[in-house]
């Protein structure tokens, strides 16, 4: 019986794949884990500046030397861009793809400006005011816990980098016309308090992608992941068994 695919996990910002801590182990038992970190984040070397595109096509190689060459793709937020723009430069890279609490449309041009004064913000002064406007945002609503462990990673990263993924993100292309090329299995999972991607984005993600399958975990927010790793895990892990992408 032939190996189970490997299914690279793409983390959200501003944090980096420490994120998959409470996942990861849940679903290595079936297979392969693999966990890139965007430029800067984490232990990733630091570029002068990283785009969405630029970081898919890394992973894409990444993906090219691995077994088979090809891959399940699961990104999360920042992850999810990635993953929509590997499977639109790299489809042949991409055996299944996961969508977590992300969405295909471009920053509107108010939202890329607020991203680029978050970005002089924090290399002006550092994270911590960055951090406390933007990490109650990432969690459901009393979910201490959770926003305690969001922000022990956030605090881990070097500002350069976070500012630098700030200025990506504002970068990123419009994926809504890529979305009814994709021609592999598509799970999208959303938290229904999920208020920076709510489920709406999910749910244009999911009728624009042919048959793709919608999962909505209730009571999470944007890091459903982190907040509700049993149930993103029984999600993905069966949703990847009934894709069967050797």
């Amino acid at each position: 019986m032939p190996e189970p695919t490997p299914l690279v996990l793409l983390h959200p910002f501003p944090m980096d794949a420490s994120f998959w801590g409470p996942v990861a182990p849940l679903l290595a038992a079936e297979r392969e884990i693999v966990t890139p970190e965007f430029p800067g984040l984490g232990a990733a070397p630091a570029v002068d500046a990283p785009s969405v595109d630029w970081f898919a096509d890394a992973v894409a190689g990444r993906i090219a030397g691995m077994r088979g060459g090809r891959a399940a793709v699961c990104g999360l937020s920042l992850g999810g861009y990635a993953a929509l723009s590997l499977v639109a430069r790299h489809p042949d890279r991409v055996a299944a793809l996961v969508l977590a609490d992300t969405r295909a449309e471009p920053d509107t041009a108010e939202a890329a400006e607020g991203r680029h004064r978050a970005a002089a913000q924090v290399r002006a002064s550092g994270l911590a005011a960055f951090l406390d406007d933007f990490v109650p945002r990432l969690v459901a609503p009393g979910d201490e816990a959770a926003r305690d462990a969001v922000r022990a990673i956030a605090e881990e990263q070097d500002p350069e980098a976070v500012a630098r993924a700030l200025e990506a993100l504002a970068g990123r292309p419009d994926r809504l016309p890529d979305l009814p090329r994709i021609a592999v299995p598509t799970l999208v999972v959303v938290g229904s308090e999920d208020g920076l991607t709510p489920p709406s984005f999910s749910e244009t993600l999911a009728a624009e992608i042919p048959d793709a399958e919608l999962v909505v975990i209730e009571g999470s927010g944007h890091l459903t992941a982190l907040e509700r790793p049993q149930e993103f895990a029984a999600a993905v892990g069966a949703f990847l068994r009934a894709s069967a992408s050797p």
